[in-house]
């Protein structure tokens, strides 16, 4: 037997918000936070490194042409703006791509803080982020990647919403347009290499939770389909003992679509008495 519900007072909707701080130093931090850093080039051969430091078969190339048509909106994915100087372009870019649980998970703005390493030989470099204060990507919010001792230095950009830091830029050395063979990964600073030896940020995971009221009135749900209430099978007569006043017991809740298609299933532990004499509720939550 199926009761369909009332939207008005059947269903509650909850839209859950948790902030929780990271702070990654170490390649092992990244790979358990499942947090990438990998250099995407226009006309590299080259494979992507994933977060074990492993060779993919996702060519550099394809990576930069995702980033350049998503993020940038090239149509040709041919190039990216240089992040300082926008009437440039260029064919290399750096990302750090925080992993995220859901669609709706994003970083807060004004919370990110990367340190680099520019080889062995130069000073750490600090950069921080610089939040737009108006909407104005088609994709979500952005911000500024900047130099955290000279904030007029840009060296990227930062998509909230997706949780990728995009480092195309930067107008005085150290910066992030060196040669790609000096490659880009997260961990100890290294001769000839950029490395990010220290991120720390803050993200917000959103979920959001339905709980359905599921009501058993008084003349509902009294019988059951379960074949051992048969006396007969071929004849499908009823046991004598549930026939004059039949008592069950709830022992799932099922919710359905329009279709009648079973999208979720909900079991009730202890199982619920039910007879013509009481009316009983069975709340499910279901987050997604």
């Amino acid at each position: 037997m199926l009761s369909e519900f009332d939207v008005e007072n059947d269903i509650a909707l909850q839209h859950i918000e948790n902030k929780t701080n990271f702070a990654v130093a170490s390649f092992a931090n990244a790979s358990s936070y499942n947090i990438n850093a990998y250099v995407t080039e226009l006309s590299g051969t080259d494979m992507m490194i994933d977060a074990n430091r492993i060779s993919t078969t996702i060519p550099v190339s394809a990576a930069f042409r995702h980033i350049s048509n998503y993020f940038f909106s090239s149509s040709a994915g041919t190039s990216i703006p240089i992040s300082h100087d926008t009437n440039s372009t260029t064919g290399l870019a750096r990302i750090i791509q925080i992993g995220r649980t859901t669609v709706d998970d994003g970083l807060i703005s004004g919370s990110v803080t990367a340190v680099f390493s520019f080889s062995t030989t130069t000073a750490d470099q600090t950069f921080i982020d610089i939040p737009e204060t108006s909407l104005t990507s088609s994709i979500g919010r952005k911000g500024l990647l900047v130099s955290q001792s000279n904030t007029s230095n840009t060296v990227g950009t930062v998509f909230y919403d997706t949780g990728t830091l995009v480092f195309h830029g930067g107008n005085v050395w150290p910066h992030f347009l060196c040669d790609p063979l000096s490659g880009f990964y997260i961990g100890t600073a290294s001769a000839d290499k950029v490395v990010c030896t220290s991120l720390s940020f803050k993200a917000l995971n959103v979920y959001k939770r339905a709980i359905f009221f599921c009501r058993a009135l008084n003349k509902q749900f009294n019988y059951t389909t379960n074949i051992t209430a048969l006396s007969n099978q071929t004849l499908g007569t009823i046991t004598g003992s549930i026939t004059a006043n039949p008592t069950t017991y709830i022992t799932s809740v099922g919710l359905y679509n329009d279709d009648g298609d079973m999208i979720a299933i909900a079991k009730v532990s202890p199982p619920v008495k039910k007879d013509f004499y009481t009316e009983k509720s069975v709340f499910v939550k279901l987050n997604y």
